[in-house]
């Protein structure tokens, strides 16, 4: 029995769900643990402190940075002289970046709520979540972004 090549498109949403329920499920785990005593938060006021101002320039600089990089790795792809099955190899690997450093960013924040049990670390993980829904690579939008054509993804 042969194996059909898997499409660009199906690997690009597969590993997107994967991070994305990943980050959820570690949200709900964190929020149990913690709402139920099963774990009780350590840290002391002045950690806590310290871990909303590093957790929130962390998160700054994981959205600004993962959004330049991709963009200006865009581009360049957009510009390569290439067939659109390695145009879209280098998007997945340009958005794994983007993407890691946006799961990064959301399980430090995840950390920091089961150290100190302040709600504000869900806050900001919950908004990370949703600057990564809004990263959803489906087909349409990465044909656009990549500026390819039904004609270009036929038979992938």
């Amino acid at each position: 029995m042969t194996m059909l090549p898997s499409s660009p498109f199906r690997e690009l949403q597969i590993i997107y769900r994967v991070l994305l329920y990943s980050q959820i499920g570690f949200w709900i785990i964190a929020l149990l643990l913690i709402q139920f005593n099963i774990f009780q938060p350590f840290a002391a006021e002045s950690l806590d402190r310290l871990l909303q101002v590093i957790a929130v320039f962390y998160s700054f600089i994981a959205v600004i940075v993962g959004l330049q990089l991709f963009r200006r790795r865009l581009e360049s792809i957009k510009l390569l002289d290439i067939p659109a099955r390695d145009k879209l190899i280098q998007y997945k690997s340009a958005s794994i970046v983007q993407w890691a450093l946006l799961e990064g960013a959301g399980i430090f924040c995840i950390i920091c709520y089961i150290i100190t049990g302040n709600w504000s670390f869900l806050g900001l993980a919950i908004m990370l979540l949703a600057v990564f829904g809004g990263l959803n690579p489906f087909k349409q939008k990465v044909m656009l972004q990549l500026r390819l054509s039904d004609t270009d993804v036929t038979g992938m």
